[in-house]
């Protein structure tokens, strides 16, 4: 693994909850372990789940998938943190509005292009967008402050890259 995925995959399990097993009946995800949630992985077995399976799938299916690794080191923690949180989709679609290319919702070598010319005006607008996405969310009355807290740690997070 590399240091910035590393950086990256360690706040994602804390603030996830790391091997604690939840089943909140509010969460859309249902049960869940690491931030690997059922309704997401449904022929996973989330019980058994180890930290290393949790790490392996978020480096496939979220690290990997957004291009991370080619992203400049603050918006790859970013970027990385709403894909688990609201997507790979919903994080390509809000980095590429950030940055003012065309929204596909992949992020390919335009989009990683501007993301390496961009500069730290780039870091804010994402984490401004994403901000508006939480208050969007029906759920924000009861999850907005946790989620406000966890996005306000990961800028602090970014900004260090």
């Amino acid at each position: 693994m590399n240091n910035m995925f590393d950086k990256a995959v360690a706040f994602v399990l804390e603030h996830e909850g790391g091997a604690a097993i939840t089943d909140d009946p509010n969460d859309p995800g249902g049960l869940t372990k690491y931030g690997i949630s059922q309704r997401s992985f449904p022929d996973l077995d989330i019980r058994a789940l180890s930290e290393g399976e949790a790490v392996m799938i978020y480096k496939v299916r979220y690290w990997d998938k957004c291009r991370c690794s080619e992203l400049p080191g603050d918006l790859a923690i970013i970027v990385f943190d709403a894909a688990v949180n609201q997507g790979p989709m919903a994080a390509a679609k809000t980095l590429q509005q950030a940055l003012g290319v065309n929204v596909d919702g992949i992020i390919g070598p335009a989009t990683i292009a501007a993301a390496c010319r961009a500069g730290r005006s780039a870091l804010s607008e994402l984490v401004a967008r994403r901000m508006v996405m939480y208050g969007l969310n029906p759920n924000f009355t009861r999850y907005g402050l946790g989620w406000s807290r966890r996005l306000s740690a990961c800028h602090e997070l970014a900004m260090e890259a």
